[in-house]
């Protein structure tokens, strides 16, 4: 087998490898579903002063009856981080009953303006190759 013919035989593979990748890609692309959480929000309470374990549990206990919060709840020192589904209640309205359900002193966190409008994703930026070339074929496929 001569040289020459090698080369070919490399070129092609690679170049048929290429392209079956590319065609993977593309159908990857197209038949992704929809994110099924996407109506998920994390939200934070701050508190005045730290929680013991017992009163830990109750604050968990009087979210969780609020109807829209999930169940992972996190409680750390004297800040609370749940999950709630944004068509069901907002934030605010969490706040607003769990202050009705107990005599507590805190805040909501709200985002500051300036954070407000940074790009939440860290890997698709929107003037990216990758994120243009998404949208492309999910538009034509």
């Amino acid at each position: 087998m001569s040289i020459k013919k090698k080369i070919k035989i490399a070129v092609l593979s690679i170049l048929g490898i290429t392209l079956v990748l590319f065609a993977v890609l593309v159908h990857h692309i197209a038949n992704a579903r929809p994110i099924e959480n996407a109506n998920i929000q994390i939200s934070r309470i701050d508190f005045d002063q730290p929680f013991d374990s017992l009163s830990t549990i109750q604050i968990k206990e009087k979210l969780h009856s609020i109807q829209g919060v999930k169940s992972d709840i996190i409680v750390k020192n004297n800040v609370v981080v749940y999950f709630h589904d944004n068509t069901v209640a907002d934030s605010k309205k969490v706040f607003d009953e769990l202050m009705t359900k107990g005599d507590y002193k805190a805040q909501r966190f709200i985002l500051p303006a300036t954070m407000a409008n940074n790009q939440v994703c860290p890997v698709m930026k929107k003037d990216s190759f990758k994120y243009k070339f998404s949208k492309w074929v999910q538009k034509h496929f």
